[in-house]
């Protein structure tokens, strides 16, 4: 089934809700309604956890309904649009729509060095090697991201990120709760944020309903409730930044007839593809590739990816219009495209629009309230 993006209830809503919460007041974008009536409460510690990959769909796979997230899960929302981890957490650490904040993939085509660059590792695309001296995304499309704007209004020491790439440097689930734990017992109210690579890593690898992901999925769970059990005065929020489905994987390059079309490898992703089309070639390129590729993904011109609002709302970062390229080609289906073949095949794959991909919950845990003096 396909699903596109709803942004008065996606994980944008999320980030909204917590800068509200904290008195930020430039937050332009709506605002989660089950997430505002529980921040009502005053709670001291807001913690947000976010698992890579934890889709709706893998969640009640995997796990039974009295286990802890499940009996703990509130709703359903929306990823943003490429359900991906570059756009969906950026997202969600921004406050900013992929529209907004131009961070829509893996690999986006910078004209200012004339490359695809994978822009969480600063690499070219094309061979792995640093993109330049400088950090490239970081240059062209910059951002404050959501606790930096909290410490603005609030003041240092009022918002915090957990992760293996923040200053914590964690390494397992287990190094994200004790950190968490360690920093609930400050005495100042604040937000934190944690984010974690699984079971995104294990379905990457192995398939959605693997043993392997299945086996990090448990693991997430228990780890999840036995930091519940410890933390006071704290409301937990555990989400994701997209699903998955399994996929099977076409190569470009089994095309002539539409690589000699290109001026460029398409970038973005393999489920949510910018095309960069030779002049003159835009009518063939576009006959040949619905023509091939028609069932399985909708071909979007960069008009009508802006009049349809897929990329979300707000206003459009000078860059955005640029990454789109020509065409933008969106999965509907189990089909990914990849350039050219290379030493990794995902089992698992994002950044589509089906259900799967799409749909992440919302789980809310309370935490008992000691009296303040």
């Amino acid at each position: 089934m396909i699903k596109y993006p709803n942004y008065d209830r996606s994980i944008l809503s999320i980030a909204s809700s917590v800068l509200n919460h904290f008195g930020v007041k430039d937050c332009l974008h709506k605002t989660l309604p089950e997430f505002d009536k529980l921040l009502e409460k005053d709670y001291k510690n807001v913690i947000v956890i976010l698992f890579d990959g934890l889709g709706t769909s893998a969640l009640n796979y995997h796990l039974k309904e009295n286990d802890f997230l499940r009996k703990h899960y509130v709703t359903d929302i929306s990823s943003v649009f490429p359900s991906t981890t570059v756009a969906a957490t950026t997202s969600i650490l921004s406050g900013y729509s992929p529209l907004e904040c131009g961070w829509l993939g893996w690999d986006l085509y910078f004209e200012e060095i004339g490359e695809n660059v994978a822009v969480f590792k600063n690499t070219l695309q094309r061979n792995g090697e640093p993109a330049a001296k400088y950090n490239v995304a970081h240059k062209y499309i910059p951002y404050k991201n959501v606790m930096q704007r909290i410490e603005k209004v609030k003041g240092r020491k009022s918002a915090y990120c957990v992760a293996f790439f923040s200053k914590y440097r964690v390494k397992s689930v287990e190094d994200i709760c004790k950190t968490i734990y360690k920093l609930s017992k400050k005495r100042k109210k604040k937000f934190i944020y944690a984010y974690w690579n699984q079971p995104d890593h294990a379905m990457h690898g192995h398939g959605v309903t693997s043993p392997e992901a299945h086996k990090e999925i448990l693991h997430i769970n228990s780890e999840v409730e036995k930091l519940c059990g410890k933390l006071k005065d704290s409301l937990i929020i555990i989400t994701a930044d997209h699903g998955l489905c399994d996929g099977k994987t076409k190569y470009l390059e089994d095309y002539p007839q539409l690589t000699e079309l290109l001026k460029r490898p398409p970038s973005i992703e393999p489920r949510a593809l910018s095309f960069f089309v030779k002049d003159g070639k835009t009518e063939e390129f576009k006959t040949e590739f619905n023509k091939i590729f028609g069932e399985s993904f909708r071909l979007m011109t960069k008009e009508e990816v802006f009049s349809e609002n897929i990329l979300g709302f707000g206003t459009p970062h000078p860059k955005t219009a640029d990454f789109i390229g020509d065409f933008f080609a969106v999965a509907l289906g189990e089909i990914n495209i990849d350039y050219k073949r290379g030493d990794f095949e995902m089992v698992g794959v994002h950044a589509g629009l089906t259900e799967e991909e799409m749909t992440v919950p919302f789980i809310a845990i309370e935490t008992e309230k000691r009296k303040r003096r």
